[in-house]
């Protein structure tokens, strides 16, 4: 059943880091969108609580969009997730497929991003079509997400795409740049594991892409990464150096604990695919700590 359109864009989570660079860049095209929020109030938002379908329902009706931007995530990541079965399963994969549910009946494109984690990081870089083996629920829940999607949608973009971070001061849920910026600024050391190795992307290049696909009618799936391999000790040091994080203590962690979760040591996806045919610059770290300090105001 199709429905007419009554705005270009739905992005779930708009205030949230890659929701928020969306909704910019949105703006920026002059495409009319709406964004909602789940805990975080924020003006011109509206609230939608993804894991009740009677809320889902109302949203998709009042606005009808030509495209949904799914950019909500659960607090916690993988490790809450694996302590959380039940609420990880409600909200990364049954959520998804009530939302995937009302873009079928409107005709609405989904756009979802996805995870590197549905890769075990044995034979990396990973392409698009590799043979999956999630080492986590977090990973196996995304790949049922993803798997789901393709099965019963025509007009979907699915990204995968790890280690997002950028400038997000009033998060609750800091991505790891931010956790390091603040372990500075609340004078604690901060433990930077050097076994876990991945490819930094900055959300704006994150943004950036989503838009182009989307402004192509694209369709399938897509790794969109940074353009840099390294590890989360030397990642925590290059934010230092570039971030002027002059009392930034860094602990270097050089093995996993007993009780740690299972995730791939050395993940890392081949992004050809989307370079070879596509504009949005992938930075690499370096650049994009740039980017991302050019973005925090100065004291």
């Amino acid at each position: 059943m199709s429905a007419k359109k009554n705005i270009q864009g739905l992005i779930i989570g708009a205030n949230g880091l890659i929701g928020r660079e969306i909704g910019r860049l949105l703006s920026k095209k002059g495409i009319l969108w709406v964004g909602t929020y789940s805990k975080r109030p924020l003006n011109g938002l509206v609230p939608l609580n993804i894991l009740n379908s009677q809320d889902i329902k109302e949203v998709f009706s009042r606005f009808s969009p030509d495209a949904v931007f799914h950019c909500a995530n659960l607090a916690g990541g993988v490790d809450f997730c694996e302590k959380n079965p039940e609420a990880a399963g409600d909200f990364h994969l049954n959520a998804t497929k009530n939302v995937g549910s009302y873009c079928k009946d409107i005709d609405a494109l989904l756009v979802f991003i996805s995870t590197d984690y549905v890769f075990d990081g044995t034979d990396a870089p990973y392409r698009e079509d590799a043979v999956t083996n999630p080492l986590n629920l977090y990973g196996r829940l995304k790949l049922q997400a993803e798997c789901w999607i393709q099965e019963n949608l025509k007009r979907y973009i699915i990204i995968r795409t790890t280690n997002v971070y950028g400038w997000d001061p009033e998060t609750v849920t800091p991505n790891y740049v931010m956790a390091a910026y603040r372990a500075c600024r609340d004078k604690k050391i901060f433990n930077a594991p050097s076994f876990l190795w991945g490819n930094p992307t900055y959300a704006g290049d994150l943004a950036e892409a989503v838009l182009e696909l989307y402004l192509e009618n694209a369709a399938g799936v897509f790794h969109v990464i940074g353009n840099s391999f390294i590890n989360r000790y030397e990642w925590a040091l290059k934010a230092r150096e570039i971030l002027i994080l002059d009392g930034l203590s860094v602990n270097e962690i050089k093995k996993p604990s007993s009780e740690m979760v299972r995730r791939p040591f050395k993940s890392w996806l081949n992004t050809e695919k989307f370079v070879k045919s596509h504009k949005t610059i992938l930075h690499n770290v370096t650049d994009g700590l740039r980017l991302m300090k050019s973005c925090i105001p100065e004291s």
